[in-house]
């Protein structure tokens, strides 16, 4: 799942479509409890970027097994999710992570009472140049086996509020929360790229 082919690729060296005030290679992570817009708004990034957006390994499992991970089954999933993201960034110059690998530390607090993923997390993967945080004002609708409930998205956005964002901001990695319909999220977040993201290194 990416933008088009031929767009902002470190192979080719072609150019996104939007100029980035900062650097021409980005990693963009996106976070948020279940049914809060991740999915949309990162495609919508992914075609106004010329991104390359990496899938969510964590659905892909859900749909194989018919069950989420067990909590012996978490690492590897927030593993593959890190190792996904960066292959990627070998050969893209923008990749966003839809979503970013936290998320599968955030359901394993939220499932299992395990928070010892978090600093796995924080070491595992390359570090994100841009967090975007997606807020809980959109109705709750069912996915299949995918969701659980509108209280579980809650506890998730909790969970991210209390342990994520903190820890993302000591360590100096920008962080975005976006509200609203996904046209003003989306335009949020590339009003926020345009106006500068420190790349991280």
């Amino acid at each position: 799942m990416a933008g088009s082919s031929g767009g902002c690729n470190a192979r080719t060296g072609n150019h996104c479509r939007l100029t980035l005030a900062s650097s021409p290679f980005m990693l963009i992570n996106l976070v948020g409890g279940e049914a809060t817009g991740k999915s949309t708004l990162a495609q919508a990034l992914g075609q106004e970027l010329d991104a390359h957006v990496v899938p969510e390994l964590l659905r892909d499992f859900v749909d194989t097994h018919k069950r989420v991970p067990r909590a012996d089954e978490q690492h590897s999933v927030m593993e593959a999710q890190s190792e996904s993201e960066r292959r990627a960034l070998t050969q893209w110059n923008v990749v966003i992570g839809d979503p970013a690998p936290v998320m599968t530390a955030v359901y394993s607090q939220l499932y299992y009472d395990d928070d010892s993923l978090f600093a796995l997390a924080r070491i595992m993967g390359p570090p994100s140049d841009l967090v975007i945080w997606c807020g809980t004002d959109f109705t709750w609708q069912a996915d299949g086996n995918q969701r659980d409930g509108p209280e579980f998205r809650d506890a998730a956005n909790t969970i991210i509020e209390i342990q994520v964002v903190p820890d993302l901001l000591v360590r100096g990695i920008d962080v975005l929360h976006v509200t609203g319909p996904q046209d003003k999220r989306l335009h949020a977040v590339l009003t926020h790229l345009r106006q500068g993201v420190a790349p991280q290194t």
